[in-house]
């Protein structure tokens, strides 16, 4: 929130001007067409002298008592039923002093302020959408202000943006946004709250606003599943409702003000407290709505609830409405796994035949979606499953060569005992055009166009539910004229290289996992590839304005990045040897956030290295 075009006038003029206007007293009567009797200007003067004590006992703290002359004030004033042609100046000056003994009166922030808030403000300002960074919907929150600033000066409302764009005469300026302005009554409520101090009267100011009123019932007993349960409810009833009523029940004002965020929530029931009882599924409202009122009501304006899901909550309640989570105070939606955690969980628990099976039905699926009139050969190994358009003996050359090569890692990078590098065996798709490899990156990769010095690429996500290579078979020489191709041994090794390195699934940045895979491909010292290379890199690196955004994934095009990250490899290495680049490894699977992975491990800023490595890693 921007403060110096709010207003063009003085802001405490504004305000003076606004209270003067919410809180100005009937004016005087040009002329009185009717005297007004003895005894009612006697009483209203009386009324007036009492209402000028308020501020002392306000002081005082005496609240009860100043209420109690206001209300007194207010019914005889109500009683009085003084005609329009009898107000004379008795009065206007009993009325103003009513007005000013009631400005005077604390604002209580739970009762009066909150209710304002939660209504008008809590759908933009937070915890789930914080526009400017502001949330409302805590006291401790407001506190904090936005991201411009404290929004709230305790004594000042004219400094206090929380006021000043209640009041802001530009529509798209003053809040809330996109409503109708807040009552005059209302504005007048938080500008008096403000200038009072801002003070809080709840029990906690961490806790939602108002939540100090709201009855609080006795906490629930729960009871812990012993197993004998024919139901679980983590199983067979946390699902749907996670999914199907969740997402109306929950936030800061759920429906029916009944909330199954938490297992306790749910137990602790609605208004009515016996949405569930536990032992009793006949006195547990929920089950009516679910099962047995006609036409049924619940889940509201969604999917419908199957019968076996009813009669599953039924008997739930009936064994206890036991619980078999860990935890009754964490979101239930905790409990219910995600379609990726089912599914890793289901590859978890294959056998290695069953896992080698999957791999081969998946690589003649994945062949039919991108050539789906041609059917390839095969050749399987110890750790591959070779399919393309190469003959069987071409295949099983490369696979020779693949064999060798991750015996070659695992040798270098020793996997934990009884682990393989993959599960399955790794998909290596060759073709012999390269036509053929084109269409794997535009149908798999969604590329439309694949760099000329692109021959290969690998993919492999967590668990190993997808594991392959691709590549067109380049030949047996590299040194063919051309400087940036590679051999297809030569590509093979790198690709397989790449693939060992992301073997978890981590989402590691292109310019580390290629130019790891370049690093250990066996490449010659003196091949006319790795000899251009640094040619190559330099000019891509020409443009570089930030050495640190070296690190950065997407720095570089898919054609350079290759060649700069062999180089930014090889220098992390030269940094600390083959033990520190693992532990930087290890860092980034932690945290994918490669500059504080390398801040963390080699104890330098990006920055710094970046700078280090354009004085030396090109050479």
């Amino acid at each position: 929130m921007r403060t110096a075009s709010l207003l063009t006038i003085s802001k405490r003029l504004w305000f003076s001007l606004l209270l003067a206007f919410l809180t100005a007293s009937a004016a005087a009567p040009c002329s009185a067409h009717a005297a007004l009797p003895p005894e009612s200007r006697r009483e209203l003067a009386e009324l007036t002298r009492e209402l000028k004590g308020v501020p002392g006992l306000i002081k005082k703290k005496d609240v009860e008592a100043a209420k109690a002359i206001i209300a007194k004030a207010d019914e005889r004033v109500q009683a009085l039923e003084i005609a329009e042609d009898e107000k004379d100046r008795t009065w206007t000056g009993c009325k103003a002093a009513l007005d000013k003994a009631k400005y005077v009166l604390p604002v209580s922030f739970e009762s009066e302020v909150a209710p304002i808030l939660k209504t008008n403000c809590l759908r933009c300002h937070n915890e789930a959408q914080a526009s400017a960074n502001f949330r409302l919907d805590t006291y401790e929150a407001i506190g904090k202000g936005s991201r411009s600033g404290p929004v709230v000066f305790a004594g000042t409302p004219q400094r206090s943006l929380l006021a000043l764009r209640l009041i802001h005469p530009d529509e798209k300026q003053r809040m809330p946004s996109g409503a109708e302005k807040l009552k005059d009554p209302e504005i007048l409520t938080i500008v008096r709250w403000i200038e009072q101090g801002a003070p809080f009267d709840g029990e906690d100011k961490s806790a939602p606003i108002g939540d100090s009123l709201v009855e609080k019932k006795p906490p629930v007993q729960v009871v812990m599943a012993t197993g004998s349960e024919t139901v679980s409810f983590r199983k067979d009833v946390a699902p749907w409702l996670v999914n199907l009523c969740v997402g109306c029940h929950s936030g800061n004002n759920p429906r029916g003000n009944y909330s199954l965020t938490t297992f306790e929530q749910l137990l602790q029931g609605g208004p009515t407290g016996n949405t569930i009882v536990p032992g009793n599924p006949d006195g547990s409202y929920i089950v009516d709505l679910v099962l047995r009122q006609d036409p049924l009501k619940m889940p509201a304006g969604q999917g419908q609830l199957k019968l076996s899901q009813a009669k599953a909550l039924e008997t739930w309640i009936r064994e206890g409405a036991h619980f078999d989570g860990t935890d009754p105070k964490a979101p239930i939606r905790t409990l219910v796994p995600t379609e990726a955690e089912l599914e890793a969980a289901r590859l978890a628990a294959m056998s290695d035949s069953e896992f080698e099976q999957r791999r081969t039905e998946q690589a003649e699926a994945l062949w039919k979606r991108v050539s789906p009139k041609t059917t390839g050969n095969a050749f399987t190994s110890p750790d591959f499953y070779f399919y393309g358009t190469v003959d069987e003996s071409r295949l099983k050359t490369l696979a020779d060569s693949a064999q060798s090569h991750l015996a070659q890692l695992t040798t270098k990078y020793p996997l934990p005992e009884g682990q393989k590098p993959f599960r399955g065996r790794l998909i290596v798709f060759v073709t012999k055009d390269r036509f053929d490899y084109e269409e794997f990156n535009t149908v798999l990769m969604n590329n439309r166009r694949t760099p000329k010095v692109i021959s290969g690429h690998s993919v492999i996500n967590a668990g190993q539910e997808t594991a392959y290579v691709a590549m067109h078979d380049t030949g047996d020489t590299s040194d063919t004229g051309a400087d940036t191709a590679l051999s297809a041994t030569e590509l093979l090794n790198s690709l397989v290289s790449q693939t060992f390195l992301t073997r978890d699934g981590a989402p590691l940045p292109d310019w580390l996992k290629l130019g790891f895979g370049t690093l250990e491909a066996g490449i010659p010292e003196n091949s006319a590839f790795l000899k251009s290379l640094p040619v190559r890199a330099t000019k891509s690196l020409a443009t570089l304005n930030d050495p640190a955004k070296l690190f950065t994934e997407g720095t570089f095009s898919p054609g350079e990045v290759g060649d700069v990250g062999y180089l930014l490899v090889r220098f992390l290495m030269n940094q600390g040897g083959p033990q520190r680049f693992q532990q930087f490894l290890t860092a980034l699977r932690g945290n994918p956030d490669a500059a504080a992975a390398l801040q963390q491990v080699y104890g330098s800023p990006p920055a710094q290295l970046g700078q280090l490595f354009l004085r030396s890693g090109t050479r």
